[in-house]
């Protein structure tokens, strides 16, 4: 039984570290969306401010999760164990929570103002597209689907859907559509949200499995000590 707890107790000590580098990767990220937005031009923002911020503070909440396990590990606290195990279930719920949103986002979901940016286009009656063309500048795309939307419906290109606004060289007609490169432009942003959160829930559930795991052990040999004594 001792020996037991001891292998349980290595166990999370690892556990803890991985979850410690786990917190650092989710800050890093955090930070890294904010540099890239920050060193964008004409740019729009869907929630990646709001985003970075969000798990720059899990990160930190992480950190001290796995801290605070460490301490009630060395302490043998049973109450503080147990206290750790409920507090890695409720992160691992709300990242789960985050990863299902950001998934969702990285797949299908597209902002109404790029959608209503859409409608316009294809709107007879409307002739400036003003929206639309803020999301060409910034994501160097032209129309929905590509610059045909424009020739099909018998319109100009606007100079949004050109390099530096300037049509007279067809070199610098972007060619791929906005829905196309808006959803790329989630995709990257995401892959690496993705990978570090699925690294963290699989790291959250083993510790609050080995950290059930050694409060029960530790019970079970305190009941024997006290039996025996």
């Amino acid at each position: 039984m001792y020996c037991t707890t001891r292998l349980l107790r290595y166990i999370l000590c690892v556990i803890n570290l991985i979850y410690a580098l786990n917190g650092c990767l989710l800050i890093w990220y955090g930070t890294w969306l904010l540099d890239s937005i920050a060193e964008q031009q004409n740019f729009v923002d869907h929630g990646e401010k709001l985003a970075s911020i969000l798990c720059i503070l899990l990160g930190i909440v992480i950190i001290i999760a796995s801290v605070f396990g460490t301490v009630a590990l060395i302490k043998d606290c049973k109450k503080m164990l147990i206290s750790y195990a409920v507090l890695l279930i409720v992160l691992l719920v709300i990242q789960f929570v985050m990863f299902s949103i950001s998934f969702a986002a990285s797949r299908d979901a597209l902002p109404n103002s790029l959608k209503q940016g859409f409608d316009e286009l294809w709107d007879p009656q409307h002739r400036l597209n003003s929206t639309l063309n803020i999301y060409e500048e910034w994501l160097h795309c032209c129309g929905r689907n590509s610059p045909e939307d424009y020739i099909i419906l018998e319109r100009y290109l606007p100079a949004s859907c050109c390099l530096e606004r300037d049509c007279t060289n067809p070199l610098n007609l972007f060619k791929d559509g906005c829905e196309q490169k808006f959803k790329q432009y989630v995709s990257r942003k995401t892959a690496n949200f993705h990978t570090i959160s699925w690294f963290t829930i699989l790291t959250e559930f083993m510790g609050s499995v080995a950290t059930c795991y050694l409060v029960d052990s530790i019970r079970n040999h305190r009941d024997r000590v006290r039996f025996y004594n």
